[in-house]
């Protein structure tokens, strides 16, 4: 597939590419749910156990489930905020290099670090182009990108030379805002843990007791 070909993608192609960013943990989460659920139900299959000890297997793997689910929950955030930086960095950012190249690139972050106006960025980021200063030219539309001038950044690649880099954002567009209170609630579903039915109609402070009861041992 050549650059054109990528940047060109299909908004649904960019979005099972993005996809498989948030899935992994979803399907870690599922399989702690079905391992719980056969602990469960060995335990509540064992006759030779006493109804509270069967309630305090099931609270315990519950509460343990809970926890699992939420820390998968937490890395699944996390993840995904991770990865829309390493696009943001794979755009603008620059590894590397003589040490020139890097006293340069330090000089073009130390120009625009207090750029708060999109006209003089967008004056700037033409004569940079102008001059051949690509290095002060990618700086610039970073800087531009993090104060939302699309149109500077537009210009950045109104020669389709930096499609390769453009391609990044067009996949950062399709992951989700992780601070949007619906998306949250929405995701938290994915990580549900269903409650045993061995402990419906238990408070929540009963579970907790059974959960730290030492009845039925590990090994159920």
């Amino acid at each position: 597939m050549s650059i054109q070909d990528m940047f060109n993608r299909t908004g649904a192609e960019l979005s099972a590419d993005a996809q498989k960013v948030i899935d992994g943990t979803r399907a870690q989460a599922a399989a702690f749910n079905q391992a719980a659920e056969t602990k469960v139900q060995r335990a509540m299959d064992n006759k030779q156990m006493s109804t509270r000890a069967q309630q305090a297997i099931a609270a315990r793997t519950y509460r343990q489930t809970q926890a699992q689910a939420q820390a998968l929950l937490n890395n699944h955030i996390a993840g995904i905020e991770q990865h829309k930086q390493k696009l943001i960095d794979r755009t603008f950012g620059a590894r590397g290099g003589d040490a020139q190249t890097i006293a340069n690139r330090r000089a073009a972050q130390q120009a625009t670090a207090g750029l708060d106006d999109s006209r003089t960025a967008m004056d700037m980021l033409m004569t940079a182009q102008q001059d051949g200063d690509t290095q002060l030219a990618q700086v610039l539309a970073g800087h531009a990108y993090s104060r939302g001038w699309t149109d500077v950044v537009d210009r950045w690649n109104h020669d389709g030379s930096n499609n390769t880099a453009m391609r990044n954002l067009l996949e950062l567009q399709q992951l989700p805002d992780t601070n949007d209170i619906a998306w949250r609630m929405s995701v938290s579903g994915d990580f549900h843990v269903n409650q045993p039915t061995a402990l419906n109609g238990l408070r929540e402070q009963d579970i907790d007791r059974l959960a730290n009861d030492e009845l039925g041992g590990e090994a159920a």
